[in-house]
């Protein structure tokens, strides 16, 4: 079986470049690429790699055949409505610790969407479970070879799985193995949940994972909770314990395949106190792990080439305060400037998931220094975006700040733009 194109094909949003040269037009449909389906986007990116393609579209009720050739390096200049072309697949399952079902109201309609689709996985790196993939998906997935994917595996064992999640969860694990057996690379995460999927059950996942080559590695992050139940919080303890496990499990692994495999989030080693380490795990970065390191590695270098900028505020959460506060001591003229999570609630401390108000709102009780900048990271602002989580506009902190406000990728690239503005 073959996934087939929607009906009256796909809506085209936007033309550019090799696009463009070759006729398209926007509000075309396209219809076929290369003789093929066009299901979704992905039918695209696969011919245009080739450079020259052709594509069958719609136009007011006549059906074209149009040549699209991009230079060497160039994009094919095609945007589909939504990016896709076609809406993202949703979440199947009932997990017991969704992040969505505890979203506060009012926040914008997007964020109350369940995406859980293996395109976005392979396109932008989101985390999906492979519960609403059928036979077709899986098989188009290795005909595509659509690697790597990203997979969130919470437990190895169905039945641990299936009690977190809800049934449909129970053919992910096999649908995993599946794919890994095509040679479809994975990055693997596990929510930790205590008492649910810790200990044993943690290790054998982990261990499992290994035997399988085609799992590049796997993060082990703590739960989030905005109350506690059936679930609840991880504590200092659970994370120490978990830490200790994953660093022995780390040691048997590096003999047995050559690279640490499984990392702690950064979440759980400040939790437990300590020091986050580095991590060989670069596409688990998203996924929070091994960025104190490399903030801490940014700093550090920074610090050597001198303070030639104005003061700075570093935006954090309350978790990360102890790595800002050190990464401003190695600056020098910086100090963490904390903020306490009301969006979501104080059980959510990482800076990334920060509200525009509440930075807002303690720019108004401990207002910025004379002549001092406020820093915050591009993670602040969801992808592609200019405006935060809760609807306010980089324009809006800006003026908070008295135009003082660098948002940036890295702290040296803010440092860069700082010491440029001063």
């Amino acid at each position: 079986m073959t996934c087939a194109g929607p009906p009256g094909g796909l809506p085209v949003e936007a033309v550019s470049g090799a696009a463009l040269r070759g006729g398209l037009r926007t509000g075309d449909r396209l219809l076929a690429v290369d003789g093929g389906p066009a299901v979704d986007v992905l039918d695209l990116e696969f011919v245009a790699a080739d450079g020259c393609f052709e594509v069958e579209v719609e136009r007011a009720g006549r059906r074209l055949t149009l040549e699209i050739c991009c230079a060497p390096g160039e994009w094919h200049g095609v945007e589909l409505a939504g990016g896709l072309g076609s809406t993202p697949r949703v979440c199947r399952n009932a997990c017991r610790f969704c992040f969505v079902d505890q979203l506060p109201p009012g926040l914008r309609a997007g964020l109350y969407v369940k995406d859980d689709d293996y395109r976005l996985s392979f396109l932008e790196g989101n985390f999906v479970t492979l519960s609403n993939m059928e036979d077709a998906d899986l098989a188009r997935v290795e005909r595509l070879h659509l690697s790597p994917l990203y997979v969130s595996l919470h437990a190895w064992d169905d039945d641990t799985r299936v009690a977190l999640m809800g049934p449909a969860a129970r053919p992910t694990r096999a649908r995993l193995e599946r794919l890994a057996a095509a040679g479809i690379r994975s990055h693997v995460q596990i929510v930790l949940c205590p008492g649910w999927n810790d200990g044993v059950i943690l290790e054998e996942t982990i261990l499992r994972l290994a035997g399988l080559e085609s799992i590049q590695d796997v993060g082990v992050v703590p739960v989030s909770l905005a109350a506690e139940g059936e679930l609840r919080r991880v504590t200092p303890g659970d994370a120490e314990t978990a830490v200790t496990l994953i660093e022995a499990l780390q040691h048997r692994l590096r003999r047995e395949r050559g690279r640490a495999f499984v990392h702690a989030a950064d979440e759980l080693y400040l939790l437990c106190g300590a020091t986050p380490p580095e991590a060989d795990a670069e596409l688990q970065y998203e996924n929070g792990i091994g960025i104190c390191a490399a903030f801490l590695d940014e700093a550090a270098g920074s610090a050597r080439r001198g303070p030639v900028r104005p003061p700075l505020a570093l935006l954090s959460g309350t978790l990360a305060e102890p790595v800002v506060r050190r990464a401003c001591e190695l600056l020098g003229d910086a100090r963490p400037f904390v903020v306490h999570n009301r969006l979501f609630g104080p059980h959510v401390t990482v800076t990334g998931l920060l509200g525009g108000r509440e930075v807002i709102a303690e720019l108004r009780r401990a207002p910025l220094g004379s002549g001092e900048w406020l820093v915050v990271p591009r993670a602040f602002l969801p992808p592609y975006s200019e405006v935060t989580l809760d609807d306010v506009t980089v324009a809006e902190l800006r003026r908070a700040c008295a135009g003082r406000l660098l948002v940036a990728g890295s702290l040296a690239a803010a440092l860069e733009t700082s010491a440029a503005a001063s």
